[in-house]
């Protein structure tokens, strides 16, 4: 794979660096190029993924959000375990509704520099209990952890504040070799996995900086590389344990969307007449899909789309696809601009299917 990469390297012409990678172990690992004649390759390489034996940690990397979005669905339906690895662009993780709890438990008032390790052992107990249903639980669980990691002595205030204010999601995302992970090229910067499955549909990197882009996303793989494109710009690569093969066959977009909404897609301001409700919910609890927003189990309207996102919707429609479910993705705390009044949102998960 390192051979690999690094011919690959030579393609690009503006480099800071001009020393070649070179391998720290030993085997070579294995590379798997997949040449379609077709567009619409998601379905195909969730294919190749559910009939494939992989062992450790597993990763499949888009070119954009909209890709990961349909991979992660078709996994989903297809009943693996998915994982989209998520930025918490527009909110930092001090206002997730399950690291504030935890926070809140601490009971940091003024005055108070280090936290005991009797109040912190109770505020974990106090999370525990009240969000062990939470789709949020293991990062939560995944940030108090590396913070004790690297705080063994003594836990001051000021930096976990700091640990929290400057850290993002995708940071703690655990590497369980059960979970398939799925994220875009430019958020899997920085991590490693044993298996990485690249989806190029109709990539192009005739620039540098897309280059550049494909290179950072094929080291990725530590064992095994699986590349399905429709490129010939891999044509004439060539390494050991390299396996080329051609499909031929048409495909068609998958039939399952997911979508992950953002606080430009949801109407903020009508959240301040539904507080009471949201109280009542956790991340991954599901809503009931009611017009122009989402309802509770009983109907009680908790959220409206914004304009923006309603439009969306209609597009979707024009595709062939329906809004046939959604659940609660993160319970955000919002304040309003130059108010000091804070409210709980909803960002949801929404599917789609046709």
């Amino acid at each position: 794979m390192v051979e690999f990469t690094n011919q690959f390297l030579k393609k690009i012409r503006c480099r800071l660096k001009s020393t070649p990678i070179s391998a720290k172990q030993q085997d070579n690992g294995n590379i798997k190029l997949v040449h379609y004649t077709s567009n619409n390759l998601i379905t195909p390489l969730v294919k190749d993924v559910l009939s494939t034996e992989r062992a450790g940690t597993t990763c499949v990397l888009t070119k954009t959000n909209e890709e990961a979005l349909q991979v992660a669905g078709l996994l989903l339906k297809n009943g693996f375990q998915a994982k989209l690895i998520q930025s918490n662009d527009g909110f930092n993780l001090y206002n997730l509704l399950e690291v504030r709890f935890f926070l809140n438990e601490l009971k940091l008032e003024d005055g108070v520099f280090v936290i005991s390790d009797e109040i912190w052992e109770n505020a974990k107990r106090e999370f525990l209990k009240r969000f062990k249903r939470s789709s949020r639980m293991e990062i939560c669980e995944n940030i108090i952890k590396d913070f004790e990691a690297t705080n063994l002595k003594k836990k001051y205030k000021s930096d976990l504040d700091v640990f929290i204010r400057e850290s993002k999601l995708e940071d703690f995302f655990d590497k369980n070799g059960e979970i398939i992970f799925v994220s875009t090229m430019h958020k899997a910067k920085g991590r490693e996995f044993d298996n990485v499955y690249l989806l190029l549909d109709n990539f192009h990197p005739q620039t540098d900086d897309a280059k550049r882009q494909l290179y950072v996303a094929m080291t990725r793989a530590k064992q095994n590389l699986t590349i399905h494109l429709n490129g010939n710009y891999l044509d004439n690569i060539t390494a050991d344990n390299l396996v080329r093969t051609e499909d031929r066959k048409t495909y068609l977009p998958p039939n399952q969307i997911a979508m992950h909404l953002s606080f430009k897609d949801v109407w903020l301001n009508y959240f301040m007449n539904s507080q009471h409700l949201i109280g009542e919910f956790i991340s991954g609890d599901v809503l009931k899909i009611n017009g122009d927003g989402c309802s509770n189990t009983k109907g009680k309207a908790v959220l409206k789309f914004s304009k923006r996102f309603l439009a969306t919707i209609v597009s979707r429609q024009q595709e062939g696809y329906q809004l046939k479910g959604a659940k609660a993705n993160f319970i955000i705390y919002w304040k309003i601009p130059d108010e000091e009044i804070e409210l709980k949102i909803i960002l949801p998960e929404l599917y789609f299917e046709r």
